[in-house]
């Protein structure tokens, strides 16, 4: 192993190769060899705004060792490793295909023993969104600390299907919110046939869409994005409609779904007709997604957000909450998911989803690790170009 290893440092509107000397590996973490890491909206964010994902000030310091969608075989344990970590699945070993957990938590404060809410951990450090070398996957190694949450993938798992899980995690998350929420305004009516707008088609979109029509193999999708090969995308996973948001008017969106709404055998709600559930994935353009999701929410419908993971990225919006009290929408908040999201997920992979429903094939670009390659790969995530851009550290 060479003495120091490459990884991306990154820096508002910057992105720089540098070096580290790997520490010497302590008896308590595991060393792990990155094969593939993805290019997420959030990376993207960080780079155009300088604004991480802290979920208080949105402030981070820099530089950022970034790369939260990974995948990775380990490399090393240090040999009081096994105790010393949390195992999801049966232990694995040197040579295995892992997933580990983002968030690691502190296990000291109260959102974390008291609540279960691990997300909103105030102690918690995350994998890719770090300024410590070595906690980033846009590296060719990682060190796992004690603490840390690791699944073992399967050996059909390819490194292409391993490094998508994480943003499955996000979309599933969204999904089990909204019907959840969906139960409880329906009472004992089946969510699983209800009809879903989401809007955006690139990672976490498509996501959501595979998450969906998984839980709820019976609803209708409408899937809305500015983009057509994304729009193919969605089709292929599963989308019963979509619609380009290039090629169709405001009004015009509003009269396609209204009409499907009003076609389906559901509640007579006379004029205030409605989808049952948006999920906005877009994480940005807020100004006009968000009053036109509200617009077309059926009393008691839900709209979940999940795409303004970072701070003032997605815009802004302005709406008459008459709208949302007079039909108590439920308009709630996707952040990050629970270790339970984690576990259902990584069980639906292991058990062939990704066989069923291709999710892996978004990945449109492979960069290597070159500032110049990431660099343009974030842009063109931020201009819609492919869908998803990953970086494989090992190519020359």
């Amino acid at each position: 192993m060479p003495e120091k290893i490459k990884m991306a440092g990154t820096w508002p509107g910057k992105v720089e190769i540098v070096e580290h000397a790997l520490p010497t590996l302590k008896d308590n973490q595991m060393l792990v060899r990155v094969e593939l890491s993805g290019i997420c909206g959030t990376d993207a964010h960080v780079f155009e705004k300088g604004f991480g994902p802290h979920r208080i000030s949105g402030k981070v310091g820099y530089p950022l060792y970034l790369g939260h969608e990974y995948v990775g075989v380990i490399e090393k344990k240090g040999k009081e490793a096994d105790k010393n970590m949390f195992f999801h699945t049966e232990l694995p070993q040197e040579g295995d295909r892992i997933w580990w957990g983002v968030d690691h938590y502190c296990y000291v404060c109260d959102w974390e023993t008291m609540y279960g809410w691990q997300q909103w951990c105030l102690g918690a450090f995350f994998y890719g969104f770090d300024e410590v070398p070595f906690h980033g996957a846009w590296s060719r190694y990682v060190i796992i600390e004690p603490g840390t949450h690791i699944w073992k993938l399967g050996k059909q798992i390819t490194p292409e299907k391993g490094v998508v899980v994480e943003p499955y995690i996000v979309g599933l998350r969204a999904v089990d919110k909204v019907l959840t929420l969906l139960s409880i305004s329906e009472k004992e009516a089946n969510p699983d046939t209800d009809l879903f707008v989401i809007y955006g088609a690139g990672t976490i979109g498509n996501a959501a869409l595979v998450a969906l029509k998984t839980s709820a193999p019976d609803s209708t999708a409408i899937v809305i994005d500015p983009n057509k090969h994304r729009l193919d995308m969605a089709k292929k996973l599963g989308a019963d409609y979509v619609l380009n948001i290039k090629e169709t008017t405001r009004e015009e969106r509003i009269k396609f779904i209204k009409e499907i709404a009003t076609s389906v055998d559901r509640p007579r709600l006379g004029d205030r007709w409605g989808v049952d559930a948006v999920i906005d994935c877009t994480g940005k353009n807020a100004d006009v997604v968000i009053p036109e999701a509200i617009e077309i929410l059926r009393p008691m419908g839900v709209l979940d957000e999940v795409g303004a993971f970072t701070a003032f990225t997605a815009g802004k919006f302005t709406i008459d909450p008459h709208e949302i009290c007079a039909r108590e929408l439920f308009f709630v908040g996707s952040w990050a998911y629970p270790l339970s999201t984690c576990d259902k997920a990584i069980k639906q992979v292991n058990k062939g989803l990704f066989e069923k429903m291709p999710y892996h094939q978004i990945i449109t670009h492979r960069r290597r690790l070159l500032a110049e390659e990431i660099t343009d790969g974030i842009k063109s995530c931020l201009a819609g170009v492919g869908i998803k851009h990953i970086i494989d550290p090992w190519k020359e």
